[in-house]
């Protein structure tokens, strides 16, 4: 006998609004407009990186979904991402229209390493399918990723546009976000409702989107962190020449180590 899925569903939109990513004190500091041009630089270089892989991501998942309708969302997903078609506007290039306007060229933002925060939430949703199941990899795109991109992005942009003077079109990777995820979300979320026929079933997307939302805390950890270590960078910097015996201070901020 089929379970009723419904119960389901608001347990897992329960689990994405109530999680302590909101609670975050670099999204509080977005929400207040505090953040300055050089802490939006560490955000942009993170979240690209993270960015430029949600096509992985995505084939993951599809190369282990056996079920054609699901095939088809995970397609048209990839497409928008993809620009339909359109290089230009492809969603990593639209990206890097907002990394040149605040000052990162092309070809430092590809030398700049992730943190081994951003690694780690990449290493996650590439692995989600491949530890539970498609359905669990897609309960926790739709509630771990889409379903909350337009409350998180709109938290990111209020944080990013009280930092730079910057133009519709520098942001319009974040614009393009916040107005068309939703409707990723809910074709995730028609596809995945009927499909949930258990309890266990229903476990292992709890689970999923668990991990997914957990490894973006992490994520904003890694920037809080990187944010700290330039700040300690800026204070010795500011501080009377050292002896020219000892060894300068090297800058922690884009360093090549991923620690």
């Amino acid at each position: 006998m089929k379970i009723e899925t419904s119960p389901f569903i608001q347990t897992f939109r329960d689990l994405a609004h109530s999680h302590e990513l909101w609670q975050h004190p670099f999204l509080k500091r977005c929400r207040e407009g505090q953040l300055t041009l050089p802490e939006v630089q560490i955000l942009a270089v993170q979240m690209y990186k993270f960015s430029k892989e949600f096509n992985r991501i995505l084939a993951s998942i599809l190369s282990c979904c056996p079920d054609e309708e699901a095939q088809w969302i995970i397609l048209d997903n990839l497409f928008d991402e993809m620009g339909q078609g359109d290089l230009s506007a492809t969603h990593p290039e639209l990206f890097r229209r907002f990394t040149r306007a605040i000052g990162i060229p092309d070809a430092n933002l590809l030398e700049f390493p992730a943190t081994v925060e951003t690694q780690a939430m990449i290493q996650t949703y590439l692995s989600l399918a491949h530890q539970y199941n498609y359905l669990a990899a897609l309960g926790a795109i739709c509630f771990a990723s889409e379903g909350i991109v337009h409350s998180l992005y709109s938290q990111l942009y209020q944080g990013i546009q009280g930092a730079a003077p910057l133009t519709r079109e520098d942001l319009i990777f974040f614009e393009l976000h916040i107005d068309v995820d939703d409707s990723h979300a809910a074709k995730l979320l028609a596809l995945l409702e009927p499909r949930i026929q258990n309890e266990n079933q229903a476990i292992d997307i709890h689970r999923a989107i668990l991990e997914a939302l957990d490894a973006r805390v992490q994520f904003f950890d890694g920037i809080q962190r990187r944010i700290e270590q330039m700040q300690t960078f800026t204070s010795l910097a500011c501080r009377p020449a050292i002896p020219s015996n000892r060894l300068a201070f090297q800058p922690l901020v884009y360093s090549h180590s991923a620690s």
